[in-house]
């Protein structure tokens, strides 16, 4: 099978890690249209003005790279991801060609709630889709009773799993990630209440001084450190974005693949792959969170580690891997190929 992921190569990218795993058993290239869009976006104020005036061809541009691109040869499947890039009139294109499309969006194909996250290229090219993914069921069946094509549940996943070691813990509340006003409405609401937080990020001084009481400002964390901070805490702190509400969002498996003891948003997804006070806990609300915060962080050592080793087998158990994802991935291809 040959397919072509049209996205970014950046390593980080969820695409790439998708490509890494489907080239085992099929022949998989990526077109950076993303990265060829950013690429010129990024470059100086210019472009960022003309393009978002209306009058820039870069688009057009990248569009026409992707059909020379094709030209004369065979994919089976085109996986757009997003598709903030691409044409309605490219995807009209490419299906005249027999080639089978398929969408994935990690955000919202519907709403869009910044200005990264989607566009009207998104919205316009939905129904020229044979298969649409997503990691929220709710979106599925908007897509089911507005486009009326076929769509299948592919959650987020984890890269990486470690078991969680019994040692002692940071009795604080942890949140690793970059702030906005939520973010930090949420951690204000919990220092405040005199609940001790240690957040991870870039400019966080920019949203809350660092001289709050309860509150330690630490920057960014990548890789083994990530996996280090992650595993010395009581209870690492889940918030969604507005996108993830009522689903669950990349978070949700990467901290218990870690035997990190997770504090969650609740929602109907969340109870069906973690079970509640069990393997994760959840909150309904901020009152909720301050409390349930409290409750974890008074908790007796052993009491925790049980908990985060039960978190962590369950992602191991029930194959929440991205490399399992891929392989739910590539039997749909399959069916719809053949």
């Amino acid at each position: 099978m040959k397919i072509l992921i049209l996205g970014s190569k950046k390593e980080y990218a969820l695409e790439a890690t998708y490509s890494k795993y489907l080239s085992q058993v099929a022949d998989v290239e990526i077109f950076p249209s993303h990265d060829l869009f950013l690429e010129y976006f990024e470059r100086n104020i210019i472009n960022k003005i003309v393009y978002r005036l209306g009058v820039s061809n870069i688009l057009r541009t990248i569009n026409a790279d992707l059909i020379n691109y094709i030209k004369g040869r065979k994919f089976d499947i085109i996986w757009v991801w997003k598709g903030m890039e691409i044409l309605p009139e490219t995807l009209i294109d490419i299906k005249k060609k027999g080639v089978k499309l398929v969408n994935y969006n990690a955000d919202h194909p519907f709403e869009f709630f910044s200005r990264g996250s989607g566009n009207k290229n998104v919205k316009n090219g939905l129904k020229y889709y044979d298969h649409h993914f997503s990691y929220s069921k709710q979106i599925l069946k908007r897509i089911t009773n507005e486009l009326k094509i076929a769509n299948s549940w592919l959650p987020f996943g984890y890269n990486f799993a470690k078991a969680p070691i019994a040692s002692k813990l940071i009795k604080s509340v942890c949140f690793i990630g970059n702030p906005d006003a939520q973010r930090k409405l949420y951690v204000e609401k919990l220092i405040n209440s005199g609940i001790p937080v240690d957040v991870f990020g870039s400019d966080w001084e920019k949203f809350l001084s660092k001289d709050e009481a309860y509150l330690k400002i630490n920057g960014q964390v990548y890789q083994e450190d990530f996996v280090k901070v992650a595993q010395s805490y009581s209870v690492q702190l889940n918030i969604f974005r507005p996108h993830n509400i009522g689903s669950h969002n990349m978070r949700t498996f990467e901290m218990p693949a870690l035997g990190c003891v997770t504090l969650s948003p609740y929602s109907e997804e969340h109870t069906e792959l973690f079970d509640e006070n069990e393997e994760m806990f959840f909150y309904r609300d901020i009152e909720e969170m301050i409390i349930k915060s409290r409750e974890i962080l008074s908790m007796p050592e052993e009491n925790l580690h049980e908990i985060r080793f039960k978190a962590y087998q369950k992602s191991i158990d029930f194959l929440y891997s991205y490399k399992n994802r891929a392989d739910d991935v590539i039997q749909i291809f399959k069916n719809l190929t053949n």
